[in-house]
């Protein structure tokens, strides 16, 4: 089991803080660096720095060297699939061939309306993203395509360089439902990889079930089907007592969240500690052994409250010391 390290740039991090939180990624040896693909957070919260996911990835391929930089689930909505295609197929040369692909149908509503993007139904959102790899892989694989669909279209597009990885970058669908027959169908025709977002190793083996139906039905080697799941973290401390002090310091701390007060830090906090992966390193060690021998990477999201930059990188070194080896 692979572990890769995510952020979530709508929450306020500044350009420096994701650098930063890179390069500690990379030297501790993680598996991969990824990001979220989102254009704000809560519209209901106060405003942050949230910047854009693949132009950050840019900006880190030539400030790293190892670490596979990626977009976990990026939204099929908010760039023309060509574009995407070139995108990435640029990025995976600009980084030898260290470039993850993730791509989702879209869900946030209030980023389509803010930015002007239709916000279509669901079926329509994932007959798009249907064409969208279907038009991303000709691209990265075939000579002049062209592909006239519903949604989207390419004629005869001129399109180098391809990418590095061959026969073409893996693409990776991300999914939060557990019963998606569309999603599920599509996945097992063109995906090489799922990331599921779940929170009990029972849903993810009841998705597993779901997922061995629907290779069936198109007649794909289901064994063939890679497997990455998103988990948070939160305050995870070396033993019982350093794990109360690190709460205490974290509710010491500034939130960029302003609309929650002092006095609803202490009840927002053990939230996500029921949520999130938080505890002690022996807590931590446990929750995530269950999918030691269920999945291919664990992504493991930074806290996203308090200071991020020294959080993230306290997060880091105790997953690098402490957990990750008996993991």
């Amino acid at each position: 089991m692979k572990i890769g390290i995510q952020i979530e740039p709508q929450m306020g991090y500044t350009y420096e803080d994701i650098v930063t939180l890179a390069k500690a990624s990379e030297n501790a040896g993680f598996y991969s660096f990824t990001v979220s693909d989102h254009f704000f957070g809560n519209p209901e919260s106060v405003e942050k720095h949230a910047h854009d996911a693949w132009t950050l990835l840019a900006l880190l391929t030539p400030q790293t060297e190892r670490i596979r930089l990626g977009v976990v689930v990026t939204c099929q909505s908010y760039r023309n699939p060509a574009q995407l295609a070139k995108i990435v197929a640029t990025l995976d040369n600009a980084s030898n061939g260290r470039i993850d692909f993730g791509i989702g149908a879209g869900w946030k509503r209030s980023e389509y309306e803010a930015y002007g993007y239709p916000f279509p139904s669901n079926k329509t959102r994932v007959l798009q993203l249907r064409e969208a790899i279907q038009i991303i892989n000709l691209l990265w694989t075939e000579t002049r395509p062209s592909f006239d669909g519903e949604y989207y279209r390419i004629k005869e597009t001129m399109f180098l360089p391809k990418p590095v990885q061959k026969p073409r970058i893996p693409i990776w669908i991300g999914t939060q439902k557990l019963k998606a027959p569309m999603m599920e169908e599509i996945i097992a025709r063109y995906a090489d990889g799922l990331n599921y977002d779940t929170e009990t190793p029972e849903e993810l083996l009841e998705k597993k079930n779901r997922m061995r139906k629907a290779c069936d039905k198109v007649g794909r080697n289901f064994n063939d089907l890679k497997w990455s799941l998103y988990l948070c973290t939160s305050v995870i401390g070396k033993d019982a007592h350093d794990f109360e002090a690190k709460k205490k310091e974290l509710l010491k701390q500034h939130w960029l969240f302003e609309e929650i007060t002092d006095k609803q830090k202490p009840n927002v906090l053990e939230v996500m500690l029921t949520k999130y992966v938080s505890g002690t390193v022996d807590s931590a060690v446990e929750d995530l052994s269950k999918y030691r021998n269920e999945i291919d990477i664990l992504i493991l999201g930074l806290p996203m409250v308090g200071d991020l930059r020294k959080n993230g990188l306290y997060t880091i070194k105790i997953l690098k010391d402490h957990i990750v080896p008996r993991t």
